[in-house]
C-alpha cells in the first residue's frame, strides 16, 4: 500500500471476526469527524507519485472494506468506510492541484525526483578500477520522448559514455549501463550530475549521484 512511501504495505487479518487493516503512516485521524480525510503527508522524496501511491492505496482500501484500520502512531479507526472515501477523494484532488500548478507539463516531471536516477546512487571508486552503475530514465507521456543526457563528473573521474541519447517509449523507462573510472584517489565524496535535455528542451542538471573513495 504505497502512498507516503513507495514501499508501504497493508497487513490485514481477522481479529474477533472483524477485518483489521494495518496501514502504517498512510492515513490516520478520527473517522467520525466528516472534516477529516485521513491525509497524513505528501513526501515527494519518497517516490510518492499519486497514481502509484495514495490513489492506488485508497482504491485498495475501498475494495478491501476493513472494519477497523490500525494506522501509524497508534491511531485505531473503527468503521472507517467514510474516511476511506474522503481519503480517495483527497488523493485525486491533490493530484489535480499539482497538475494545475505544473501547467501543460505532466505534473510528474516537476514532482517526482526520480524520473532520471542512478542505481546504485552511491558508488565506491578505487583508482584505475572500473565501477558500473545504471542510468534509468522514465517517460511519463503517451508518446516516445527523446532524452539527451550529459554526465558531468568531478575532476579525476571518467564516465563512459559521457553523453547518451535515448528514445524512451510511451509510459516506459530505459536502463543504460555506464562505467566509472577514477584516475586518482578521490579526496572525499563527490557529486556526478546529469544534465537533461528532453525533446529539445534543455532542463539542466536536475539529478545526481555520489561517488566516494574506497578505504585505503
Amino acid at each position: 500500500m504505497p502512498g507516503q512511501t513507495e514501499f508501504g504495505c497493508c497487513i490485514q487479518g481477522k481479529i474477533d471476526g472483524k477485518l483489521v487493516a494495518f496501514t502504517g503512516d498512510n492515513l490516520f485521524g478520527n473517522p467520525a469527524d466528516p472534516a477529516q480525510n485521513g491525509h497524513e503527508a505528501v513526501v515527494a522524496r519518497n517516490s510518492a507519485i499519486f497514481e502509484e501511491g495514495y490513489i492506488l492505496g485508497a482504491d485498495y482500501l475501498k475494495q478491501l472494506q476493513p472494519d477497523i484500520i490500525v494506522a501509524g502512531h497508534s491511531w485505531v479507526m473503527d468503521k472507517p468506510a467514510g474516511m476511506i472515501d474522503r481519503f480517495a477523494a483527497w488523493a485525486r484532488e491533490i493530484r489535480d492541484l499539482y497538475q494545475q500548478l505544473s501547467g501543460n507539463e505532466d505534473y510528474r516531471y516537476r514532482y517526482d525526483p526520480y524520473w532520471v536516477k542512478a542505481e546504485p546512487y552511491r558508488v565506491k571508486l578505487e583508482p584505475e578500477k572500473p565501477a558500473q552503475f545504471d542510468l534509468i530514465v522514465r517517460n511519463f507521456e503517451k508518446k516516445t520522448i527523446r532524452f539527451d543526457i550529459m554526465i558531468l563528473s568531478p575532476f579525476g573521474t571518467i564516465i563512459k559514455p559521457s553523453a547518451v541519447r535515448l528514445e524512451v517509449g510511451p509510459e516506459a523507462h530505459v536502463r543504460t549501463p555506464l562505467k566509472l573510472l577514477a584516475s586518482q584517489r578521490l579526496r572525499g565524496a563527490e557529486i556526478v550530475s546529469f544534465d537533461i535535455t528532453r525533446d529539445g528542451q534543455h532542463l539542466g542538471p536536475l539529478f545526481d549521484m555520489i561517488v566516494y573513495p574506497a578505504e585505503k
